[in-house]
């Protein structure tokens, strides 16, 4: 497979503050409420201990299919700018086996942040494409739950 579709790569401008955006990202509750690829496929955080070492499981609940487990460690947590962990798809999931890496920087900029995420080690057929979109999709939410969070005053 080429390398070009070994990876996921997606940048997005964010009018929330970098602590605000890493805040998504560090707690359950939170990451509930946006990290899935569309709002028609709910989140069930299983377990999560953000820290370095710590792991957490996702159940997402896809429409007329099966539930996808997913999994994986903490290995690098430097608030409010890094953030880096294991991604591991569960069986019986078609990427079942799949053991990628996810990191995730968050940078300060004009009235913001930009928020990269950088999915690595996808070397499943179409497993590129589809943690592509994947991570398109929970943007779309994460831009939507933080202006909203930051109206109602959700994330100090």
């Amino acid at each position: 497979m080429g390398n070009e579709a070994a990876f996921a790569e997606v940048r997005r401008h964010l009018t929330a503050a970098p602590e605000k955006v890493f805040a998504a990202f560090a707690d359950a509750k939170l990451v509930s409420r946006w990290l899935t690829p569309s709002p028609d496929i709910a989140m069930n955080v299983l377990s999560f201990d953000f820290r370095v070492g710590g792991t957490y499981r996702f159940a997402y609940h896809v429409p007329n299919g099966p539930i996808m487990i997913v999994n994986g460690t903490y290995r690098a947590i430097e608030p409010p700018s890094r953030i880096a962990f294991s991604w591991n798809i569960e069986p019986p999931d078609e990427h079942a086996g799949l053991q990628s890496a996810v990191v995730v920087s968050i940078t300060p900029d004009a009235g913001g942040s930009t928020l990269h995420i950088r999915h690595s080690r996808l070397t499943l057929p179409g497993a590129g494409e589809r943690h592509s979109a994947g991570w398109l999709g929970a943007l779309d939410l994460l831009d939507d739950f933080l202006g909203e969070s930051n109206s109602r005053g959700i994330l100090k």
